[in-house]
């Protein structure tokens, strides 16, 4: 009897469980379902694997149904688990759900290759922030982010003129050789990468922060803005989330958003009360649980993105318009990552797309902390410090926001696509902080690669050499074809006089004492471009909004 009570009292308590829930919300490109999502959750695992004792194991959770000549099997909404042993004895299981939004891109045509191009080379014609101009965002119970005195607004504008030059210089080249190449028989894969990647980007920006409602046959953005159908998928996730919070599926979630996905994510988080069930379907609303719904004494908004669902606020009662429970919906919120994020540069443009909830009765509780982190040589994201407490909400709609400067990679054209790699060395990368971050304790900046002000020295210097030997590249090529058009042309259709003239500019002649006329003339061109199209931009939107920034 005695040995029975004495095995007994050796037996270890069962280990405590801690399931959690990790939204991962991508950025610009052309991602296909869940590539993202198995990108992060890869590189958390080779994380974990570095600790000792954590022994990690990963589920893959398919599902039922296959599309018919599908090259992958179907996965769940959430495909994959990732679960190990805490340090302290625990376990904790991760459930991984993606925002995916990259197939909501328009579809290329010739006439919005067009506009995209004439928008980059106009942007720094955009209308900047003016906080007398902005209503919107105050009538629905929000706060726009800082305004810009006028060092930094000048600043602004400079920074994206020198954007449109590059953006005007890199696809003029990059197309160029794509053409030479092509006459020779052969692709460089590089080149077409490139040239995507620019596309992307510019696009997807365009995107977001597009004016207009669209009327193609897609309905899932028919008579909507395409950042109303983006945010929608957001909204979702977080709703779908908080009801696993609700039914003790999941103890808590983190969101983990890059690039553009870090404007998603600010959005969704921000939303309003009354503004969320608009995003949702009649089945999802019906289907919520009552702790997560809320009637709001207040008028609805005369204008709401989108618009508002007729199966709401049935039946009425005494004015109360059905609205979420916020602080019921970030209940279970443990943290939010940014990565590369532009939300700054957002705020300085476009500043009614990112506007603070100041509502303190829906304040996120708990003071959820947000991190971000920008690579210094990172040429998208940046330091965030546009946005402020707005009305009773403490801090910002009740996140506690924390900047980290990275000085990771060598090179800038690196920087923006490399903060989920994990390394096989000992330096502790982003993704090593994350692990004992989501076990309990805060999160740590990540090791230098090298110093923040020698990372700053090697961006500007290899951005001008970049755009130097861009510029040096589109001169070649234009050269050697005004030299064999020359020949090609000798007599009636170019006579001794113009190619005298030619000549004389350096256009023509000898390699040596060519080339550099030609890239001057080719930046004055150039910058010249720029300028009629900001202009342009500048008069067009004044004349379309007529007011300095209404948003």
């Amino acid at each position: 009897m005695k040995k029975g009570k004495s095995q007994k009292a050796r037996r270890k308590p069962p280990k405590q469980l801690e399931r959690i829930g990790i939204i991962v919300v991508h950025g610009v490109g052309e991602q296909r379902r869940f590539e993202f999502l198995e990108s992060f959750a890869s590189n958390l695992y080779k994380a974990i694997s570095k600790l000792s004792g954590r022994e990690p194991h990963i589920q893959i959770r398919h599902g039922d149904q296959v599309p018919r000549l599908s090259p992958e099997h179907s996965w769940r909404e959430a495909p994959v688990l990732v679960r190990w042993k805490k340090a302290d004895g625990g376990e904790i299981e991760a459930a991984f759900r993606e925002v995916h939004w990259a197939d909501l891109d328009l579809s290329r045509t010739w006439w919005r290759w067009v506009k995209l191009v004439g928008w980059s080379l106009g942007i720094s014609g955009v209308r900047l922030f003016v906080r007398s101009g902005v209503g919107k965002p105050e009538e629905h119970g929000m706060c726009p982010p800082l305004p810009l005195n006028i060092w930094r607004r000048l600043l602004v504008r400079l920074q994206l003129f020198i954007v449109s030059l590059m953006f005007l210089v890199a696809l003029t080249t990059i197309d160029l050789f794509r053409w030479i190449v092509r006459r020779l028989s052969f692709r460089w894969q590089w080149l077409e990468s490139a040239r995507i990647l620019i596309y992307n980007y510019l696009g997807d920006v365009k995107l977001y922060q597009d004016w207009f409602a669209h009327r193609d046959e897609r309905v899932e953005t028919l008579g909507e803005k395409s950042r109303v159908a983006i945010r929608r998928r957001m909204i979702r996730a977080l709703v779908q989330i908080a009801k696993e919070i609700e039914s003790r599926q999941l103890d808590g979630y983190y969101i983990f958003a890059h690039s553009l996905g870090t404007v998603v994510a600010f959005n969704g988080l921000m939303e309003t009360d009354l503004a969320l069930p608009n995003y949702l379907t009649q089945e999802e609303w019906l289907g919520l649980p009552a702790v997560l719904k809320n009637k709001v004494a207040k008028p609805l908004p005369e204008y709401q993105m989108p618009k508002r669902a007729p199966w709401l606020d049935k039946p009425k009662t005494a004015g109360k318009h059905d609205a979420i429970n916020r602080k019921r919906l970030f209940r279970g919120l443990r943290g939010f990552l940014t990565l590369g994020s532009p939300l700054d540069k957002f705020a300085a443009l476009w500043p009614a797309i990112v506007p603070v909830n100041g509502a303190s009765m829906g304040a996120i509780p708990g003071g959820a902390p947000w991190f971000n982190v920008a690579d210094v040589q990172d040429i998208v994201g940046g330091k965030l410090d546009q946005f402020a407490p707005c009305k009773r909400a403490p801090d910002i709609g009740g996140l506690k926001l924390k900047n980290f400067d990275w000085g990771d990679q060598l090179f800038f054209f690196l920087a923006h696509t490399s903060y989920w790699k994990a390394s096989k060395g000992k330096r502790q990368r982003l993704i090593d902080r994350v692990v004992p971050w989501i076990e309990g304790a805060s999160l740590r900046a990540p090791d230098n690669a090298l110093s923040p002000f020698l990372a700053r020295v090697i961006y500007w210097f290899s951005l001008g050499m970049a755009g130097l030997l861009l510029l040096w590249l589109l001169a070649y090529g234009v050269w050697g074809i005004l030299n064999r058009a020359s020949s090609f042309f000798e007599g009636p259709l170019l006579s001794g006089t113009s190619r005298q003239w030619l000549e004389s500019l350096g256009l023509i002649g000898h390699y040596a004492d060519a080339i550099v006329p030609t890239m001057f003339c080719l930046f004055v061109v150039g910058v010249a471009i720029v300028v009629v199209c900001s202009v342009a931009r500048w008069l067009w939107e004044t004349a379309k909004f007529r007011r300095p920034n209404g948003g």
